[in-house]
């Protein structure tokens, strides 16, 4: 009788604590629920504002530049990518989850794991709709504003000449480059990231006087842990939306790297397009008082103009006759031949000398990227990378240096 008294009594007390825990557990679903709607709502509602460039311009202007300095100051005395770092924590939570799911199909009786499980599904809800309103309001609305307009360019058809006469200027000083840029004592030319980084940042301010979006903060660039992959699926770099940080594929080679820290750098500001993000590098490269970064600037927008040229020009007559008329154009000198083999040369053998995991997953990158590449050519159509040659002739107009 004694223990049957005991055990009722325990089981009054358990019941007493249920009953006063379940108001402060209801209270806190509410609280939940509320947090989640309104979350949400905000996101949908930001998206919809998105639709309107007008509202995108006028964010990147005020909000967004606010966010970008402060969060690229935050992370930038990391060594690693914070944002990185939480793509993999992310992807190990949502793995965690589907397996809770599928045990929790087979232990949901268990008051213990189902309460576990409950708890778990929301907080990986209520983190899924934080990302998504942080990603509206970090990437979505800036991406969807007016795309950048050169300053006093004219919207017009450019003729084949033309074409061929910007395309020759810019052979012509990126040939000229090549004998400016600081050298070792066996002609190799001298890389030094942290004083590049330096000057991209001083190049790119120096155009915040046309394009005001450039005048704030300017992170490091990171190394991207992710590099093999990046590599296999031909990225050079990443600008991570979450935290603002822009990190770069290592193996990517030196002379490229200027133009790539001023493109990734270019989306930090606020330019998420590419033909913007490759414009505003050619502009802050080429104008720079560093003669690497002028190098490396028209050496990337060689490969872009020229493409456009001899496709133009093969359109435009008959093939042997097209290649006639290339051949009487300016060449790339052969010290930029050699300095760009020298480049992909040391590129390679740093690649070569580490090991590479997961070098079985590379063909499997690669066709994904493939995919990648071809969906966001479909999406962004004149606004993808090779819709910079139409910015550099608008400016070569607007400079009045289109015609020789």
């Amino acid at each position: 009788e004694a223990k049957m008294e005991n055990r009722k009594e325990s089981e009054r007390k358990i019941h007493e604590k249920e009953q006063g825990e379940a108001p402060a557990e209801k209270r806190r679903g509410v609280t939940y629920l509320r947090l989640v709607a309104v979350l949400a709502g905000l996101t949908v509602l930001m998206n919809l504002l998105a639709c309107i460039p007008q509202f995108c311009d006028a964010y990147k202007r005020t909000v967004y530049g606010i966010i970008s300095d402060v969060l690229g100051m935050a992370t930038a005395w990391l060594p690693v990518a914070l944002g990185e770092i939480l793509g993999y924590l992310g992807a190990l939570a949502l793995l965690f989850g589907v397996v809770i799911l599928l045990l929790f199909v087979f232990t949901r009786r268990r008051a213990g794991f189902r309460r576990f499980a409950v708890g778990y599904g929301k907080g990986l809800l209520l983190t899924l709709v934080i990302l998504l309103f942080v990603y509206t309001m970090h990437w979505v609305i800036p991406f969807r504003g007016s795309i950048l307009k050169v300053k006093g360019a004219a919207e017009r058809q450019y003729s084949l000449l033309e074409v061929q006469n910007v395309r020759n200027d810019i052979v012509r000083k990126l040939n000229a480059c090549a004998n400016e840029v600081a050298r070792d004592e066996n002609g190799s030319v001298i890389y030094d990231h942290k004083a590049i980084a330096q000057a991209v940042s001083l190049a790119m301010k120096a155009q915040a006087k046309d394009y005001p979006l450039l005048s704030g903060y300017y992170p490091p660039m990171k190394d991207a842990l992710c590099s093999d992959f990046l590599e296999w699926m031909d990225i050079g770099g990443y600008t991570y939306p979450y935290t603002m940080e822009v990190t770069w594929n290592v193996y990517c080679n030196d002379l490229f790297y200027p133009f790539l820290f001023a493109h990734e750098s270019s989306h930090h500001q606020g330019y998420y397009q590419e033909n913007e993000a490759n414009f505003i590098a050619f502009l802050a490269c080429t104008q720079s008082d560093d003669p690497l970064l002028r190098y490396a600037g028209y050496n990337e927008i060689c490969y872009y103009v020229n493409k456009a040229y001899v496709e133009t020009l093969i359109r435009s007559m008959e093939a042997e006759a097209a290649m006639d008329v290339l051949g009487q154009q300016p060449k790339v000198g052969k010290q930029v031949l050699m300095d760009r083999s020298e480049a992909w040369g040391k590129s390679q053998e740093k690649y070569e000398a580490v090991s590479h995991p997961a070098q079985q997953l590379q063909e499997t990158s690669a066709k994904v990227a493939d995919v990648g590449w071809s969906v966001q050519g479909d999406l962004l159509q004149e606004n993808s990378y090779d819709g910079v040659v139409l910015m550099v002739l608008q400016y070569y107009d607007a400079m009045g240096a289109i015609t020789e």
